[in-house]
């Protein structure tokens, strides 16, 4: 079953093992977490709490379109490769003119 019919039929798979598949997505959302608990124990004032907030879903965010980029370029390379007529590597040959 793909993706989109198991969000449309509502059975997703629980988010830790679907954050198993993503470990940079994981341990970003273990930093927000960290954040909201204050884990190292060094933010004082909340507005240092707020900045960290935040930052952390802004980075996600960064993270996951440089992912879905590198995904989407990489499928479209296979697909010209699979097609044929893609040269990958050409190596210069210098000319003896």
């Amino acid at each position: 079953m793909g993706m989109e019919m198991k969000i449309a039929s509502g059975k997703r798979e629980p988010v830790a093992e679907r954050l198993e598949r993503h470990p940079t997505l994981k341990a970003r959302r273990e930093r927000i977490l960290d954040v909201a608990e204050n884990a190292s124990g060094d933010v004082r004032r909340a507005d240092e709490a707020e900045r960290r907030a935040i930052e952390e879903p802004r980075q996600m965010g960064l993270e996951v379109m440089q992912s879905r980029g590198q995904k989407t370029s990489n499928g479209a390379a296979l697909d010209l490769e699979v097609r044929g007529g893609v040269v990958r590597e050409v190596k210069n040959r210098p000319c003896l003119n």
